[in-house]
């Protein structure tokens, strides 16, 4: 008689035959473990950060256990997937094949964890966001979302800081996106929204005068640190326009008026072009926090899984 045993040791599975007549034993390799969601997910934030450490702050965990993560990764997928570099480290071949594997099977994982919570009774999902740059960091989940509820309604609010306040403390808003600093409650998620100055083409600043700059108008505390940098660096500027409305701002850049800090999204779909060679201080990374009140409707959950997930790979 043959006895057949497979048991688990490491990442590896192994199948011991045994014959009860002759007292014999072999063991054999059966096949290596299953790759793990939580794994892909970490290997996305190492690979975004290009750092095991920012990985580990990024997502509030040590820096050993990201490291005995990615061990264990490589041990599954039987390759190395990083070597170190002057900036940190790299992906190896199979590292950057991996990317593309890893990027299926979360967006494939999400959608059927999502699919089962879909509910096309509930009532629409209420977004507020504090201004127009706050909806180019969302607009990647938003697509997302709607993809994956194509019968979920989605409407969105813009309002000041203080108003969307207001609108979460009543329930009339789901979830509201706008600068941590100016909230008074701390964010469900965090995201980044990369911004560069911008002008019409053929567009020359005169180093000689103050630099003519379209600004937001009211609360904005990424745009006040910015104006502070000018200042610290010595460089004089002036308010050639001033809007609440980011229509408003892009056709006063897009006229020459001035130049503006606007995100990477914006300046490639506009008849805009970054600005280059100049004495101006970097345009910043923005902050957004996705913020809630109370316990959230289903869909309103799902967009926030959503925005949690993209963050955690691109920010």
């Amino acid at each position: 008689m043959v006895i057949f045993t497979t048991f688990l040791e490491g990442e590896v599975y192994f199948q011991v035959q045994m014959d009860t007549r002759g007292g014999q034993c072999m063991r054999k390799e059966a096949r290596i473990g299953d790759l793990e969601i939580s794994l892909l997910r970490m290997f996305g934030a190492v690979v975004a950060y290009r750092s095991m450490g920012k990985a580990a702050v990024a997502v509030d965990v040590t820096q050993p256990a990201v490291s005995q993560q990615m061990l264990r990764l490589e041990r599954i997928v039987g390759q190395r997937l990083f070597t170190r570099g002057r900036n940190g480290i790299v992906l190896t071949a199979h590292g950057e094949l991996l990317v593309k594997h890893a990027n299926r099977m979360l967006d494939l994982n999400d959608e059927i964890l999502l699919s089962f919570r879909e509910n096309r009774l509930e009532s629409p999902v209420a977004l507020g966001i504090s201004n127009g740059i706050a909806m180019a960091g969302l607009a990647p989940s938003l697509r997302h979302f709607q993809n994956l509820q194509p019968h979920s309604e989605l409407r969105v609010l813009t309002a000041p800081p203080h108003k969307l306040e207001a609108l979460l403390t009543r329930g009339d808003l789901h979830l509201a996106a706008a600068e941590p600093p100016v909230m008074n409650r701390d964010p469900l998620a965090t995201f980044h929204l990369q911004l560069e100055w911008a002008a019409p083409k053929n567009f020359q600043i005169d180093q000689f005068r103050s630099v003519p700059l379209v600004l937001f108008e009211g609360t904005c505390p990424w745009q006040d640190t910015l104006l502070n940098t000018l200042r610290e660096t010595g460089r004089a500027w002036r308010v050639a326009f001033e809007s609440t409305s980011l229509d408003a701002l892009l056709a006063a850049t897009q006229s020459g008026l001035g130049i503006a800090a606007l995100p990477r999204e914006f300046v490639r779909n506009s008849r805009l072009a970054p600005l280059t060679d100049t004495a101006l201080p970097v345009a910043p990374k923005v902050e957004f926090g996705l913020f809630g009140a109370g316990v959230l409707p289903n869909s309103a959950r799902t967009l926030l899984e959503v925005v949690q997930a993209s963050a955690q790979q691109l920010q």
